[in-house]
């Protein structure tokens, strides 16, 4: 059991890594103004995080590979091509972002990796995702809705940063409301593998390090993408 002191320094940890990521935050590249759209798009970014679980497409190889999969899919227009290229299961019937932003000759540049001067790209890694294109909501994961992210950061490890999605209700599984799915990512003995849980498990997981709970210095906070943030 911890003391009141260990869990303040442990509460004083996070916390200043999260006000951190917020110092250096600056306007994301997405931001979707229209209710409209912020529907549409959650709804695609949270099935198609989901269904890699599922299957999972050949780039998600971590954590933030997932994000940025989901993400950018979510944002294309969802032909009849497109649904057989991604392989889903069934047809959603979710309409489509109005307003992606326009494809440019140097890619689609969805994500802020910079500040100064700033610039904006396909590929992100999993800090500069939260650090720059989301928006923290605090340290209790009771407040995450669907598409929010679960922040992780494990010194030590060849990757520190992980990320989990939330999914809550998930089209995949008709029990429970609060599912998450992330990848495990690689490993010198494997190449990961997409896990799903549901929040409920996932803050009693054997290892505490891995709990989404205050008292866990690991455990950065609950973030909302910029494109789901409502001004």
């Amino acid at each position: 059991m911890t003391s009141p002191r260990t869990r303040v320094r442990i509460r004083a940890l996070a916390g200043g890594l999260l006000l951190a990521l917020v110092a250096t935050s600056a306007p994301a590249q997405v931001r979707l103004t229209d209710e409209s759209d912020r529907a549409a798009f959650r709804a695609w970014f949270v099935l198609l995080a989901d269904a890699q679980f599922e299957r999972a497409a050949a780039e998600v190889t971590d954590c933030a590979a997932m994000v940025r999969f989901a993400f950018r899919e979510a944002l294309r227009a969802h032909t009849p091509g497109w649904n057989r290229d991604i392989a889903l299961p069934f047809a959603p019937r979710f309409p489509d972002v109005r307003s992606p932003p326009p494809v440019t000759a140097d890619g689609w540049p969805l994500f802020r990796v910079g500040t100064t001067p700033s610039r904006y790209a396909e590929f992100a890694d999993a800090r500069t995702l939260v650090a720059l294109n989301t928006v923290p909501i605090g340290r209790d994961a009771g407040r995450a809705r669907p598409g929010d992210l679960l922040y992780f950061r494990q010194p030590g490890q060849r990757q520190p940063d992980h990320l989990m999605v939330v999914i809550g209700r998930s089209t995949f599984d008709e029990q429970g409301a609060d599912w998450v799915v992330y990848h495990t990512g690689p490993s010198a003995d494997d190449a990961g593998e997409v896990r799903k849980t549901r929040l409920a498990t996932l803050v009693h997981h054997p290892s505490p390090r891995w709990r989404p709970v205050a008292v866990n210095p690991h455990f950065v906070g609950v973030f909302r993408l910029a494109a789901l943030h409502t001004p």
